[in-house]
């Protein structure tokens, strides 16, 4: 490999112990990829952050006694519960304490104590073109298309020895010519602009487009650019992120590397294009919806974590109306979005409708072993997808209203869709 100065002195040891085994390590995936070069990174989001086990737990710890130091900005993931409502959603003390190591070990590295699988939502992320490493699937395909900035999939805590040496390997969707679509998924005609007017359908194309593309690079086109909003595009990721291994998707007309057909695809024609229609939207809502519920115990907003705008959509969604009193609705956010909802005033609003809020956790890691929940709704396709794998239960899927509708009347509320016949 062509090391620079610098990385030579890692990797000597020059820098110290942990710098040196995170450049090694580095080096050993490089080598096997057949990488020439190290890339410098801007930053790092560390997803080695919800409790999987005593072994991760002390894997930090090592690190952050030896004097460990992220040399770039690195924002942490959601951890396994709300770290001050812990008892509330049923978890163990020993889940607890595990959490609490888990969160001093990378604030004592200098990690920014953010916890959440939204950074993007608070401020920290990077920007067009940047360098970066990152784990969680969303953040990987949120930065990647959506920003335009370049990371690969890694994997907690390889991107957390990415953050340590400031560097990871040059390949993959780092470099500029990888990041072009190989082949189009196209919307067919009978699914209409004014059908993307409920937030739904992103999901249900998000899921069918990674169903079709896997981990592949390629293209969308035919959603109107039109009323997407960050939310949005969070879905988008979130979803495609779990049907599909995506990476980096291109929306023609809406991401930065796609703003055209030409631009997405580096001036060349797509190798396949494959077509979605209302049967594909109506198959993937078949997939992430469990039509045989009809009483709920609970419905989850917030995966990844709800941004304030979301909060807010959620106050007016409501009207007025309470969560019904059989219905537990979770909102789960970021500590940093909580402390604005509690400075405006909106977090007393949402409380006094019922709705328990909750920050830092992952809602996929949620005890329902102990809170009883056996039937659940979401508006999120990551969500109900993973849920019943996690959780052992297959989830309702619905729109945000429809969501808050169904708190609210105890029962699972459906409106007429395209795609629902």
């Amino acid at each position: 490999m062509r090391l620079t100065d610098h990385e030579k002195a890692m990797l000597n040891g020059d820098l110290g112990e942990i710098p040196q085994q995170a450049i090694q390590a580095l080096y050993d995936l490089a080598t096997f990829y057949d990488v020439e070069e190290f890339v410098e990174i801007v930053g790092c989001h560390d997803d080695s952050t919800v409790y999987a086990g005593e072994a991760q737990v002390a894997f930090a710890e090592m690190l952050a006694e030896k004097g460990a130091k992220f040399a770039v900005p690195t924002t942490t993931n959601a951890v396994s519960c709300d770290m001050e409502k812990w008892s509330e959603q049923k978890h163990t003390v020993e889940v607890m304490s595990a959490t609490r190591r888990i969160e001093a070990a990378h604030v004592k590295m200098g990690a920014v104590p953010s916890f959440s699988c939204a950074p993007y939502h608070m401020g920290v992320a990077p920007s067009f073109g940047q360098q970066f490493a990152s784990a969680e699937s969303n953040v990987i395909c949120y930065y990647n298309s959506i920003i335009g900035a370049r990371t690969n999939r890694y994997a907690g805590p390889l991107e957390l020895l990415c953050g340590i040496a400031g560097r990871a390997p040059y390949y993959g969707l780092h470099v500029p010519e990888n990041r072009y679509a190989q082949g189009l998924v196209k919307l067919g005609t009978d699914i209409k602009p004014e059908y993307f007017e409920e937030e739904d359908i992103y999901n249900l194309i998000s899921y069918a487009y990674g169903s079709i593309v896997a981990d592949r690079v390629w293209a969308l086109e035919g959603v109107p650019s039109r009323g997407i909003t960050n939310e949005i595009l969070k879905q988008f990721s979130a979803t495609a992120a779990s049907s599909g291994g995506i990476a980096l998707f291109h929306m023609i007309g809406v991401t930065p590397e796609a703003l055209t057909k030409e631009q997405a695809f580096g001036g060349k024609q797509p190798k396949e294009i494959v077509e979605i229609h209302l049967s594909d939207l109506a198959e993937a809502e078949r997939q992430i919806n469990n039509p045989d519920v009809d009483q709920l115990d609970a419905v989850v907003i917030g995966c990844p974590h709800c941004s304030y705008n979301e909060c807010a959509m959620v106050e007016q969604l409501f009207a007025g109306r309470r969560v019904n009193e059989n219905v537990h609705f979770w909102l789960i956010t970021s500590r940093t979005t909580l402390g604005m909802l509690k400075s405006s005033g909106l977090y007393e609003r949402l409380i006094s409708l019922g709705i328990e809020i909750y920050c830092d956790g992952c809602i996929l890691e949620y005890r329902n072993d102990r809170l009883g929940t056996k039937t659940m709704m979401s508006n999120s396709g990551k969500f109900d997808t993973y849920c019943f794998a996690m959780r052992g239960i297959q989830p309702v899927f619905g729109s945000l209203r429809e969501c808050i509708n169904s708190a609210v009347a105890g029962k699972v509320i459906k409106e007429a869709k395209p795609w629902r016949k």
